[in-house]
């Protein structure tokens, strides 16, 4: 059977007039593919069921039939489930999204997984100990002004006024985002007056800046930024990981300065992740282009979208990275693209305000998968499980990761 044939196929499936010959006919040419072939399909049939706007007419029995036929992959495919009313992603297409639609059709993803080696692993699955279960986080922040008072952003009403300073007013409006709003007839006084926003270990929030910019603050991070930009430059300062939109101003340069760095732009799309924890401070450019400075070694470099940064004390490198991916949080989305298991629980860690400690030796495993954000953490440690490369047990805050 050829890819035409196999095509034809697929298009009586989403219709769900597929016979179940034309099913046999597939699931044995489906155990001879090779990964091109494979990747092929996949695609199809997220454009078919886009086309469609309809997930519901394949056969439950058919996708399971499906999943026991990709054994053979180099990569195995494990399944889960995630909300079934997913966040927009943006435009970015990755495998084991494209696969989500085609193996649980109504309401999951997939979860591809790696050893250093690449090898797959087939152990025994061993069931995690639950003991309590945690629900992920959500918008959640504590607004700083600047003579000092802290205002906590829950506890203001949609819509409300969050404070006035000097002819400016913050407001938290209907979508939960806090707004910066020139209220005076005149110049309002705000040299010197700078607020901070930090958001708690399970919590976001996003922030639109006096001159229109755009920040999506992750969990456990903070911005400093004045309370107008009414100097020959817009300079905020970042810890944490933020995801900016920076409104253009030919005449103000927009700058981010974190521990070991500043980035300079004039109107762009990018991601820093500069927690004080992680090995690198990593720049991510979707769009338009940065300037990056380095305070250490004080090396410059400038990154055209599809880059990303790497720095570190000593050193700063460039590499190729599907940003779209690496900016998914702020989407509702956990992207793993190859990264070790400690990194990846320090991703879960900050999201759902855990602890977390180890049993056994974990440095040889890498994961690679998406998972949504907004689901317990037992669905999350469910998920890692699958891979068979880890169990879990949960008490409380405090997550033990035991390698199989």
């Amino acid at each position: 059977m050829n890819l035409q044939e196999v095509k034809e196929i697929l298009e009586l499936m989403s219709s769900g007039n597929c016979t179940k010959q034309q099913e046999d006919t597939f699931m044995e040419w489906l155990s001879g593919a090779d990964k091109s072939e494979f990747l092929t399909v996949l695609n199809w049939w997220e454009e078919m069921l886009e086309q469609r706007n309809d997930h519901g007419n394949a056969d439950a029995g058919l996708i399971s039939r499906i999943e026991d036929g990709l054994n053979h992959i180099e990569t195995p495919v494990i399944p889960f489930q995630v909300k079934k009313q997913e966040p927009q992603r943006g435009n970015f297409k990755v495998v084991l999204a494209i696969a989500a639609s085609l193996f649980m059709v109504l309401s999951a993803a997939l979860f591809f997984y790696y050893t250093k080696s690449n090898t797959p692993v087939y152990n025994q699955i061993s069931r995690s100990q639950i003991l309590n279960d945690i629900k992920p986080g959500g918008n959640k922040a504590v607004l700083t002004l600047s003579d000092g008072t802290k205002v906590d952003l829950n506890n203001v009403h949609a819509g409300g006024v969050v404070a006035n300073q000097s002819g400016i007013r913050i407001v938290k409006n209907r979508d939960g985002q806090l707004i910066y709003n020139i209220i005076s007839n005149n110049e309002p006084n705000t040299a010197g007056l700078y607020n901070t926003i930090q958001t708690p270990l399970g919590g976001q929030y996003q922030v639109n800046l006096p001159d229109g910019s755009k920040v999506w603050l992750n969990a456990a991070s903070s911005l400093r930024y004045p309370v107008n930009f009414d100097s020959d430059e817009r300079r905020v300062e970042l810890k944490g990981e933020g995801y900016f939109e920076v409104a253009k101003d030919k005449e103000k340069p927009f700058r981010v300065q974190t521990k070991n760095q500043v980035v300079e732009v004039l109107g762009t799309h990018f991601n820093i992740n500069s927690y004080e924890e992680e090995d690198h401070t990593k720049t991510s450019l979707l769009e338009g282009s940065v300037r990056i400075r380095s305070l250490i070694n004080k090396r410059t470099i400038v990154l055209v979208p599809g880059q990303q940064a790497l720095l570190n004390d000593y050193t700063i490198n460039v590499k190729e990275v599907d940003v779209n991916e690496v900016a998914s949080w702020k989407d509702g989305y956990f992207v793993f693209n190859n990264e070790s298991a400690a990194t990846v629980m320090r991703k879960i860690a900050r999201w759902y305000n855990l602890e977390v400690i180890y049993e056994n030796n974990i440095g040889n495993i890498d994961f690679a998968g998406s998972v949504a954000r907004y689901q317990n953490v037992s669905e999350i440690i469910k998920t890692l499980e699958l891979t068979g490369l880890v169990h879990f047990k949960l008490e409380g805050r405090k997550l033990t990761v035991i390698a199989n």
